[in-house]
């Protein structure tokens, strides 16, 4: 699968967290969202600085911080929280499937993915949430069905 068939199936697949997806699937769109978040982080240091924003300032605090904010950045703000929230979706959706993909269990991979979603949100530092991502990240590597045979996990044990 190419970049570009990967791009496609993660918009096509939105709302779908009951298919598969494949490994080139999956890490095309990590490569590609890592690119972009670059890129957005690039340009929002740019439009910070060129909107009078600097660290230079300790002083400043949240309220003049705001009310100084140029109509550019506001509204590269706004525009920034928007894609945050159409891509949330397609991301979880993405991530389901591809754990799906490695042959867990069906189980097995909603209560993988609420461990994931809730280590990032309730724990993210600590001993406990590096082993939550170190063990997804091994999941997310695995091949196609590699886990469907594996005892007490697999899909095809009963």
């Amino acid at each position: 699968m190419t970049m570009g068939a990967s791009f496609k199936s993660f918009w096509k697949n939105y709302f779908n967290f009951t298919g598969t997806a494949t490994r080139a699937e999956y890490w095309w769109m990590v490569l590609l969202g890592g690119i972009l978040a670059i890129l957005w982080v690039i340009a929002t240091v740019i439009m910070a600085v060129f909107a009078g924003l600097s660290p230079a300032n300790e002083k400043m605090n949240i309220w003049h911080w705001l009310t100084t904010l140029s109509g550019g950045l506001i509204l590269w703000l706004v525009v920034s929280a928007l894609v945050f929230l159409a891509i949330l979706i397609p991301s979880l959706s993405l991530e389901v499937r591809r754990i799906r993909d490695t042959g867990l269990n069906a189980v097995l991979v909603w209560i993988v993915f609420a461990i994931d979603i809730l280590s990032d949100a309730f724990g993210s530092t600590g001993v406990l949430n590096d082993i939550v991502s170190l063990l997804i990240l091994l999941i997310l590597v695995f091949p196609t069905d590699k886990l469907a045979n594996v005892r007490m996990i697999g899909k095809n044990q009963r």
